[in-house]
């Protein structure tokens, strides 16, 4: 009986480990050349650094912002399917040619934008 139920819990454990930890499915891209969108907010100091950042590096991102339920709903979306919860996260988000990350640094964004 034990061992059936710990069987039972490691197979569980795995579940879950594989569903953070493995492969994500693709997402569609939001638009046909390579992009930088960026989700947040006007009153995110994180989202506002970020998107100065990047335009003082000559690259203009697509704001969208997710005070808007419509780009909310859809950013949601996109994040559940990444595997993503969207209970809880930080701003931006930033989706980079259908790759999205939590808040990252300048540097994490222009390495995945110049090097796909």
């Amino acid at each position: 009986m034990k061992q059936g139920l710990l069987v039972i819990f490691l197979g569980f454990c795995l579940y879950k480990a594989w569903q953070d930890f493995g492969p994500k499915p693709a997402l569609p891209p939001l638009y046909n050349e390579p992009y930088i969108a960026v989700y947040g907010r006007d009153s995110c100091g994180h989202t506002q650094k970020l998107l100065r950042e990047l335009r003082q590096q000559g690259i203009e991102p697509h704001y969208l912002n997710v005070d808007d339920m419509n780009i909310a709903d859809r950013l949601h979306a996109r994040m559940e399917m990444q595997n993503i919860p969207t209970q809880r996260y930080d701003l931006p988000v930033v989706d980079v040619n259908a790759s999205l990350t939590i808040r990252p640094t300048l540097a994490s964004v222009q390495d995945s934008f110049l090097n796909q």
